[in-house]
């Protein structure tokens, strides 16, 4: 049973618990245990793909990542814990001098599972765990811009763009990922047809043939002294022992940002950037993830929500061109609306509603979830949430117009209440000031 610091969660069928799910772990901007958790299980569809079948390693910040002048304790992480889970999936890997154990961050129970354990950081190889346990060739290169002392993003894009050129003529098409620290990683995809060491070795002649050509602007050797205003092309992460951190993980910064795919035409602006993890989830749940497909690897896994708490999903309908699924999960319980034609988008148009007290089969692709905040609940009469997802929030009505009829509700769009929206959007730590200004604008009214 959960206690009064910690909270149970069911992802995919397991039961997991979130201790401390108000701890801080990023200082700096205020984000919490419970918001990493979120992120992770909402970034899951988009990560797995890159993950899957892949031995993980995590770095840990278990007391958050700290500030500069105080940097919180971290730590790299490759055997699994002995109390891990069952259903964990796990692989043993020989190395040099004893086997570990590790995870294999297949699902999002696991990705959830992780992030519980402060685990803001998994890295993992360039190859893939085969069905009987061996590891497959590499199905990917990277290569990791590093900016030396007095270089920047700018420089790695740069250096970015002359790279695409060499991959492209070897047949390669690369994505571009800003890494969330301070370069640019590049993948291309493989067919699997050559080992670590060839690959290793292909990546370590294009960093020496791109230093051979633009010597003021990189170098491919690893001594920092070399560094200073140039970028690294470190080819070396393509090692069968290496690894990288995966494509939308977190990242132990200071403030939250995110290993991020990019569009190459992002690369151009000159106020390119690091995206914060927020950011990130705006744009895969827009429909923006440049690494759709990346490889033809696994499928796209479907979101799975957190439940527990106050916490709601929208899926979409199969075969419904504009329908969807609300799910709202409160004291245990999952309470379900479907909407033939979507949410209302305009305060004088509402939308029908039938309330379903069953799984839907036909539920799909998930289009958003997050928490909610109970304004009114009355289970056959009215009920107002205001819902905050990867869309921003949004202030709904759901009205039974005919008691005991379950497909007699409408949806309505609220204005959104000033007191409750000036409170939301305070800075996360405020002073004392504006919430009590707040305060005693609501006590005027």
């Amino acid at each position: 049973m959960a206690s009064a610091d910690s909270q149970t969660l069911t992802v995919e069928g397991h039961e997991l618990t979130l201790t401390h799910p108000a701890k801080i772990l990023y200082p700096a901007t205020g984000t919490t245990k419970r918001d990493v958790v979120e992120y992770y299980t909402r970034i899951a569809p988009f990560l797995l793909p890159h993950s899957t079948d892949r031995a993980a390693t995590r770095k840990r910040w278990v007391d958050g990542v700290g500030s500069p002048e105080e940097p919180g304790a971290v730590f790299f992480q490759k055997n699994l814990e002995d109390s891990a889970p069952a259903w964990v999936k796990r692989r043993p890997l020989q190395h040099a001098d004893d086997v570990n154990i590790y995870p294999l961050v297949n699902d999002a129970a696991t990705l959830v599972w992780l992030a519980q354990l402060a685990a803001l950081e998994i890295h993992v190889p360039q190859w893939r765990f085969g069905p009987h346990g061996g590891h497959r060739a590499p199905d990917r290169l990277v290569l990791d811009l590093d900016p030396g002392e007095g270089a920047g993003l700018a420089e790695c894009a740069e250096v970015a763009r002359l790279a695409r050129v060499r991959l492209q003529g070897m047949g390669l098409e690369p994505v571009p990922v800003t890494s969330g620290s301070k370069g640019i990683h590049l993948y291309a995809a493989l067919d699997g047809s050559r080992s670590s060491a060839a690959v290793s070795a292909l990546a370590h002649e294009l960093a020496r043939e791109l230093e051979s050509d633009h010597a003021d602007l990189v170098v491919s050797d690893m001594k920092r002294s070399l560094r200073a205003g140039k970028v690294l092309v470190d080819w070396s992460q393509n090692s069968e022992n290496k690894t990288t951190v995966v494509p939308y993980s977190l990242r132990g910064r200071f403030t939250p940002t995110v290993a991020a795919p990019r569009h190459w035409a992002e690369l151009d602006d000159p106020a390119l950037a690091q995206l914060h993890y927020r950011e990130v989830l705006r744009r895969v749940w827009g429909g923006d993830d440049p690494m759709s497909g990346f490889g033809g690897g696994p499928e796209t896994v479907k979101a799975a929500p957190v439940t527990g708490g106050r916490s709601f999903v929208i899926q979409e309908l199969a075969g419904r061109r504009h329908g969807i699924l609300l799910s709202v999960h409160r004291h245990g319980r999952s309470y379900r609306w479907v909407l033939p034609k979507g949410l209302p988008t305009d305060p004088r148009h509402n939308q029908a509603a039938e309330r379903v007290e069953h799984e839907v089969d036909a539920a799909g692709r998930m289009r958003d979830s997050g928490t909610y905040e109970v304004e009114k609940w009355h289970d056959d009469g009215e009920i107002i949430l205001t819902v905050t997802g990867a869309h921003g929030s949004h202030r709904l009505a759901l009205i039974n117009t005919e008691a005991g009829r379950s497909d007699a509700w409408l949806v309505h769009l609220l204005v959104a209440d000033p007191i409750r929206q000036a409170v939301r959007t305070l800075p996360v730590r405020p002073s004392a000031g504006p919430l009590s200004a707040v305060r005693a604008g609501a006590a005027r009214a």
